[in-house]
């Protein structure tokens, strides 16, 4: 008979994550964001490459036994992957038959659904999530690890050992299935964001640093700086809008392989006192920045379901993204936000100027974005959609 689950508490999850954890990023501050809100209902085990000096939740289990071995010399690359996926099974293995959990989760599904076949040897259900790179391909950009023929054949072969496939949008179903997943085993759920870590402000100098005042428009870019991103057609719309909103002043929050060219950019377009590089940002100067900026843009070519996104529309800021991918499902265009066509700055920096210039209607976004932000992007929300999941799976 199957095993009968009546309680969550009962619930064990292995959480697979191939990195050190708890540690500051996007994923990963997705990933502790979930970790810590499922800690809440089930028994959470996380089994990372090692432990992080970020604060790690009191009811999780943090487990540092996955390698890293690192060959330097020409063409160890493969060897590496050997070595490491070899120790990691046994380490795996060993670790499942002593803990017994009900479900083993990856993030992302590739390549922890490698990591993580011991469990099928073991009949214990693996999920699998694809945050978008693992699954992703974009060959304009240069984006997705299945550019390369050899780990995509990899990808295809082992997702099927996945028992669920969850993916952050419908949009990425059919990149899912054309990386070789079972339509049948996809699931989609969003992303999701801990509102209440949204926080008030003024923990940082940031905005005194870069000569950002009150009186200043501010546009704000907080993401990686790679082209599949497009920073560079934020950048070739800001001189219009610099022309109309003389007060404007526009924000990269990043760093990136396209730093170079933007400084360049701006020096070019003489935009030196308009348009500021900070780099980096996490905690309070990333706090800071979501709080005082008016607007948030990312005119993105390719994503997952980006969680700079929905962070800007908690606290209050209408978002103008490229009309592809997941954006129409986060943004309810001329509601929430404005979505644009792809490589287009003329339309880019229309819908910058017309927010820019209408303070009720920008305001009124901003109110629908947050409240929209609670309703379907919450942290616990998905946590809640993920247990159901797991029961499904259990039972």
């Amino acid at each position: 008979m199957p095993k009968k689950i009546l309680i969550n508490e009962d619930i064990k999850i292995c959480v697979v994550f191939p990195n050190i954890f708890p540690i500051i990023g996007g994923l990963e501050n997705l990933v502790y964001d979930f970790i810590n809100s499922l800690s809440d209902k089930v028994q959470v085990q996380v089994v990372c490459t090692g432990i992080g000096d970020i604060y790690i939740p009191p009811k999780v289990k943090v487990y540092p036994i996955l390698k890293q071995f690192r060959f330097k010399f020409p063409g160890s690359k493969y060897l590496c992957f050997l070595v490491n996926i070899t120790f990691d099974w046994l380490y795996l293995y060993k670790f499942l038959r002593e803990h017994k959990p009900e479900i083993v989760h990856t993030f992302p599904a590739f390549p922890g659904c490698i990591i993580s076949l011991p469990a099928k040897l073991l009949d214990i259900p693996i999920v699998g999530t694809s945050m978008g790179a693992d699954i992703q391909i974009n060959q304009e950009v240069g984006y997705g690890i299945r550019r390369n023929k050899i780990v995509s054949k990899l990808v295809k072969m082992t997702l099927k050992y996945l028992s669920i496939h969850t993916v952050t949008s419908n949009d990425m179903i059919r990149e899912a299935i054309d990386a070789g997943s079972d339509r049948s085993k996809i699931r989609v759920i969003y992303n999701g964001i801990n509102i209440d870590k949204i926080r008030s402000g003024g923990g940082s100098d940031i905005l005194q640093k870069n000569n950002i005042s009150k009186d200043n428009f501010v546009i704000l870019y907080l993401s990686r700086l790679h082209p599949k991103k497009c920073p560079q057609d934020l950048l070739k719309a800001f001189p219009m809008v610099a022309n109309k909103v003389p007060n404007a002043k526009l924000i990269f929050a990043g760093d990136g392989e396209e730093l170079p060219i933007l400084k360049k950019m701006v020096s070019e377009f003489n935009l030196e006192d308009k348009v500021v590089f900070t780099g980096f940002v996490s905690g309070d100067k990333k706090s800071d920045l979501l709080n005082r900026c008016d607007i948030f843009v990312l005119p993105s070519l390719v994503e997952g379901h980006p969680v700079a996104t929905i962070e800007a529309m908690a606290y209050g800021k209408p978002v103008i993204a490229t009309n592809l991918g997941p954006f129409p499902e986060i943004i309810k265009d001329g509601v929430t936000g404005v979505l644009v066509p792809p490589h287009s700055p003329d339309d880019l920096s229309n819908a910058i100027i017309e927010l820019a210039i209408n303070d009720k209607k920008r305001k009124e976004m901003g109110e629908k974005a947050r409240r929209d932000v609670e309703t379907r992007f919450d942290i616990n929300k998905v946590s809640n959609d993920y247990l159901n999941i797991y029961k499904e799976l259990i039972e």
